[in-house]
């Protein structure tokens, strides 16, 4: 489990994927809070581990089409990559929109602002919860498989 949370805290970017109302699978990019280097104020909060299962947090805008879906169908999955030693972890499981307005500005980054520009408590604001029930890399050139195993 160490290689797939060192994985997931070098990761640059978060690539989550929801389905849409059709059923069908869209992928879009999110802010990796998870990496220690360009979010020191989220060490320990915006990744929690317990055993074998991880909880993940991210913000995007309210109004986006991942709030949607994620409200119709609570199913995603997220991808960490370091591709340039060909690993990456995928993190599926059910993710919610976090209500807690004391919670939201917890996560709270001042750079974001350009993003929600009335601040942490900008309607636009979303904090979305990933709770792991899967977890499957690739890495040290094998497959490792974490949670549930019904594939």
């Amino acid at each position: 489990m160490n290689d797939v949370i060192s994985i997931i805290e070098k990761s640059k970017a978060a690539y989550l994927a929801s389905v849409d109302a059709e059923g069908k699978p869209e992928i879009r990019a999110l802010l990796n809070l998870c990496n220690p280097q360009k979010y020191k104020a989220l060490i320990g909060k915006s990744l929690i581990q317990d055993g074998e299962k991880v909880e993940l947090y991210f913000t995007t805008n309210t109004s986006s089409n991942k709030i949607t879906r994620i409200r119709n169908n609570p199913n995603v999955a997220v991808y960490f990559a370091e591709p340039e030693k060909f690993r990456g972890i995928c993190v599926s499981g059910k993710a919610e929109e976090i209500a807690d307005q004391k919670l939201k500005e917890s996560f709270w980054q001042r750079s974001w602002t350009m993003y929600y520009p009335l601040g942490k408590s900008d309607p636009d604001y979303a904090l979305i919860k990933v709770t792991s029930t899967k977890i499957e890399g690739w890495y040290n050139l094998e497959k490792h498989l974490f949670g549930e195993q019904n594939d």
